[in-house]
């Protein structure tokens, strides 16, 4: 026997030597190399085993249960032959078993199967980490094994008995020694190849190697040194004192034993506690057997290897959770701060009874303060805010306090250097375990951005971007203060309409630049003519509306007027060229000529159109006998009536590209009057017609029906489904019955809602925000899409935009028109595809008709256009023409 064990390990030695050149090879010289390992260690820790039986008749340790644990937790029942082959030689080989006997074979089938079932069972249902990291793990792990090994013992003593090797009176003592030198080597043994050895070598076995041996990062401190020599030592004089300090023998203190393995499971978790347990019953094993330990003390021993092994299991469970568990908390606080620091958020707490303040480090940051100082007491942040939103800011906090609700604010900041800022303040309560009011939490986050843009959009949507002058949004304030000034003073108010003279010829002969740097030398001139106090406001092309807030009579109107005139008739230097116009000026006047905005504005115009008409480069003020603009509106008027009867008015569609792929996406209703005797009649001439005179419903009813029906023919003839847009008004929306009108042109047509894009102008959304809301949130629920129409040209709030549910903005044309020439134009139409992507809506830009302006899209990632540059607007006949074509394109492109 003692040859055979020589003889393996002296085979394990030759294989060990051939370590260095197999280890890089193939997975499969690398697997057939780690097989042969096992089996030899197999059998020299089982024949180990059995000479230790000499002691008492049973080894205090069965090594090779430990094994076979570890492996079948590590693979399963992949590697249950390799251990079944293992231990029926090593039946036949150190215990001299017959093959084919009850401990052969059949035998150690019996044994080894109950360990495969529990590590099927821990694999498979309950799926534990096999380094038993947790404590949930480890009781599932010794629980489940404690099982499995009580079945496997009473197996093996069953075996025996069939045999013959032992009396039926010796099958309680045989079971239980059995059991306890399995279950220890389950507890020491088996752990430490789980956590400390099967780890490296399944690394081997399934990873690639460079072909260099692996060292460690760094290797061990002065300090840690000494702490492993220490808890060795300790190890170590707990073993004497059991085993050689002849005062204490009879007793065996035991219990020392707990102190090296409690020292470094707290110190090094699991793999800690695996190691330590396992040296510690190697430890044990070689004292007894070196001292002579007496007889007896077998039981004890293994009782104290039992409760080590436990011990240790649970406790560097514990500890391994707990350093998991903050290693989770510290990368989750690094990945807050990081998300924080990306989205410029940051955090704070006040302590209501102590008042001190915690802030994040990039709250610091945010604000402008040192973060290796401490933050400033709660009544010293005072100097953080401006007077007006430390105001707001403790007042919400009051409010907090006293209702428990939490408040949601933006603050305007006073950073450091001196420089201001904006915040979206968020706070609310913190309570105790009982429920009481301990301190206040929040976040703030950085939108000095936004504010900043929503400034820069809202001021440029009140401003001419070619001029700088107010615009027309403005201009409706402006006038009604002023109106309302003169009304307070008993005084009067003027409106002068200007338009200039032949401004067409030079902007078509000289081109879009020459045009508009005349019209800034122009609104340049108008300014240097009025007082700080009036207003110069662009309406538009060569349009101009002047208001004089406070005068005397109409002969101060004259005299501006006449210097108007005059400085207009100078000539202008534009570009090295010498360049001459003049003016139309119409002027009326509060409150003779009317009362409010509208009615001067329009009797302005009215007299312009008659200054024209009188030979132009003149001023004229407002009289009921020369207003030919009312005349010709009133005519306007009367023939729109029976325009629809007739069926004058007709639809034009105009494509709606998508900008990436050059794929039609829609198509847009535009509206157009066929005159019998003034031809067609353009949009602008005759929409404000019908609005002021209530002819915008039914026309508009006319436009949603056509345009649906046309939809659906389209499909009915199989061409590719596309959403028309339809152009919605604020008379239409404000009907009460406006829902039920598109339900019933949905109904009619049968066209399913999504290829309905209602339009509203920017404006509409400002005029009774609630009642919008509910409409538009209404055409939302039917699923029909919405769409903002000459956005940047209104009153919208960012706010109003986030509560709306409208899917796409619509660049205003008059922006587009201007990006290539003017900065402003293209900081506003930037802004806005910028605020879009913020909100999550598409954007689209009108009026596109050069390279230049596509290109300035695209590089903006505008969405979508529509203009000259794709097509003109088409009749509707037109339409399927140009739909196949664009179907058949993209399906060329795409492979369909």
């Amino acid at each position: 026997m003692t040859t055979v064990r020589l003889v393996l390990f002296v085979a394990l030695l030759t294989g060990l030597t051939q370590w260095r050149r197999v280890r890089h090879g193939t997975p499969v010289l690398r697997k057939s190399l780690f097989v042969i390992l096992f089996f030899l260690l197999f059998l020299i820790t089982d024949g180990s085993s059995t000479a230790s039986q000499s002691w008492e008749g049973a080894p205090p340790t069965y090594w090779p249960v430990g094994l076979a644990v570890a492996l079948f937790l590590y693979g399963g029942a992949t590697y249950a032959p390799l251990i079944y082959v293992s231990a029926v030689v090593a039946a036949v080989v150190n215990y001299h078993r017959h093959l084919f006997g009850w401990c052969g074979i059949a035998g150690v089938a019996g044994l080894y199967v109950w360990y495969l079932g529990a590590a099927v069972l821990l694999r498979g249902r309950w799926r534990i980490d096999p380094r038993l990291a947790s404590l949930r793990d480890v009781r599932r792990y010794v629980l489940v094994f404690l099982a499995a090994e009580m079945l496997s013992a009473i197996t093996g003593m069953l075996t025996l008995l069939g045999d013959g090797l032992i009396r039926a009176s010796d099958a309680v003592t045989t079971t239980v020694q059995w059991w306890a030198s399995d279950t220890i080597a389950i507890f020491a043994f088996a752990p430490f190849l789980l956590v400390c050895v099967l780890p490296h070598v399944d690394h081997w076995l399934n990873f690639a190697d460079d072909g260099r041996a692996a060292r460690s990062a760094e290797g061990l401190s002065r300090a840690s040194l000494l702490e492993l020599v220490a808890q060795t030592g300790s190890a170590l004089l707990a073993i004497w004192l059991v085993f050689g300090f002849v005062p204490a023998i009879p007793y065996q203190p035991l219990y020392l034993l707990f102190v090296p393995l409690i020292w470094v499971a707290v110190r090094y978790g699991q793999p800690g506690a695996a190691l330590g347990v396992f040296a510690i019953d190697i430890g044990l094993t070689f004292g007894a057997w070196i001292t002579q330990a007496p007889h007896g003390s077998l039981p004890r021993l293994q009782l104290a290897m039992l409760a080590l092994g436990i011990t240790a299991l649970c406790l560097g469970a514990v500890v391994s959770e707990g350093r998991q568990s903050d290693n989770d908390l510290r990368r989750s606080r690094a990945g807050l701060e990081e998300a924080q620091r990306v989205a410029r958020i940051g955090s704070w707490t006040l302590d209501l009874a102590t008042g001190r303040v915690t802030w994040t480090e990039q709250l610091f940051t945010m604000l402008g303060f040192d973060p290796a100082l401490a933050p400033p007491a709660f009544p010293d942040q005072q100097r953080v805010f401006t007077p007006e939103s430390w105001e707001r800011l403790n007042r919400e906090i009051e409010e907090t306090l006293r209702t428990g609700v939490p408040y949601e604010i933006e603050l305007e900041t006073v950073r450091a250097d001196g420089s201001t800022g904006w915040i979206m303040a968020r706070g609310g309560p913190q309570r105790d375990a009982y429920g009481d009011l301990v301190a206040l939490c929040g976040i703030a986050q950085d939108i000095t951005e936004r504010k900043l843009v929503e400034k820069r959009v809202q001021f440029l949507a009140y401003y001419d971007s070619l001029t700088g002058l107010p615009n027309r949004s403005l201009l409706q304030d402006r006038l009604v203060q002023a109106i309302a000034g003169a009304h307070r003073r008993d005084e009067h108010a003027a409106v002068l309409f200007l338009d200039l003279d032949r401004f067409k010829i030079i902007n078509d002969s000289l081109g879009h630049g020459v045009g508009d740097l005349l019209l800034k030398s122009v609104a340049e001139r108008l300014k240097r003519q009025t007082r700080d106090q009036d207003t110069v406001c662009r309406m538009g092309g060569d349009e101009f509306i002047i208001v004089l807030s406070t005068i005397r009579d109409e002969a101060d109107a004259a005299i501006v007027a006449e210097r108007i005139v005059s400085a207009i008739d100078s000539d202008f230097a534009i570009q090295g060229r010498t360049l001459k116009v003049s003016c139309s000026l119409g002027i009326s006047i509060y409150p003779e000529h009317g009362i409010d905005s509208e009615a001067l504005i329009k009797n302005a115009d009215a007299a312009m159109y008659g200054a024209k008409e009188s030979g132009r480069n003149r001023f004229l003020f407002f009289t009921k006998e020369m207003n030919a603009k009312v005349v010709e509106r009133s005519i306007l008027e009367h023939d729109l009536r029976l325009a629809i009867e007739r069926h004058e008015i007709f639809l034009m569609y105009q494509p709606q590209v998508e900008i990436r792929t050059g794929k039609i996406v829609g198509l847009e209703a535009l509206v157009r009057w066929q005159h019998p005797v003034l031809g067609l009649v353009q949009p602008d001439k005759f929409i404000h017609v019908a609005e002021n005179s209530g002819l915008i419903l039914p026309i508009g009813d006319w436009v949603l029906r056509s345009a649906c029906s046309q939809v659906r023919a389209w499909q009915a003839v199989g061409l590719p489904p596309v959403t028309v847009a339809v152009n919605v008004s604020s008379m239409q929306v404000h009907q009460e019955n406006f829902r039920d009108l598109v339900q019933q042109a949905l109904c009619e047509t049968g066209i399913p809602p999504q290829y309905l894009e209602l339009e509203l102008t920017e404006s509409l959304l400002t005029t009774n925000a609630e009642l919008m809301f509910s409409v538009l949130n209404e055409m939302k629920k039917m699923g029909v899409k919405l769409a903002i129409d000459d956005f940047g040209t209104g009153y919208s709030s960012l706010s109003q935009l986030r509560q709306f549910p409208v899917g796409k903005l619509k660049i205003d044309r008059s922006f587009i028109r201007d990006v290539e020439s003017s900065p402003d134009a293209a900081v506003i139409a930037t802004a806005v595809i910028s605020l879009a992507k913020t909100l999550n809506l598409k954007v689209i830009a009108e009026g596109v008709e050069t390279d230049g302006q596509l290109a300035f899209l695209r590089s903006h990632d505008c969405d979508e256009m529509q203009g000259y540059y794709f097509s003109r607007p088409l009749l509707g006949k037109d339409i399927p023409e140009l739909l196949r074509s664009d179907h058949a394109t993209m399906a060329t492109h795409t492979g369909h």
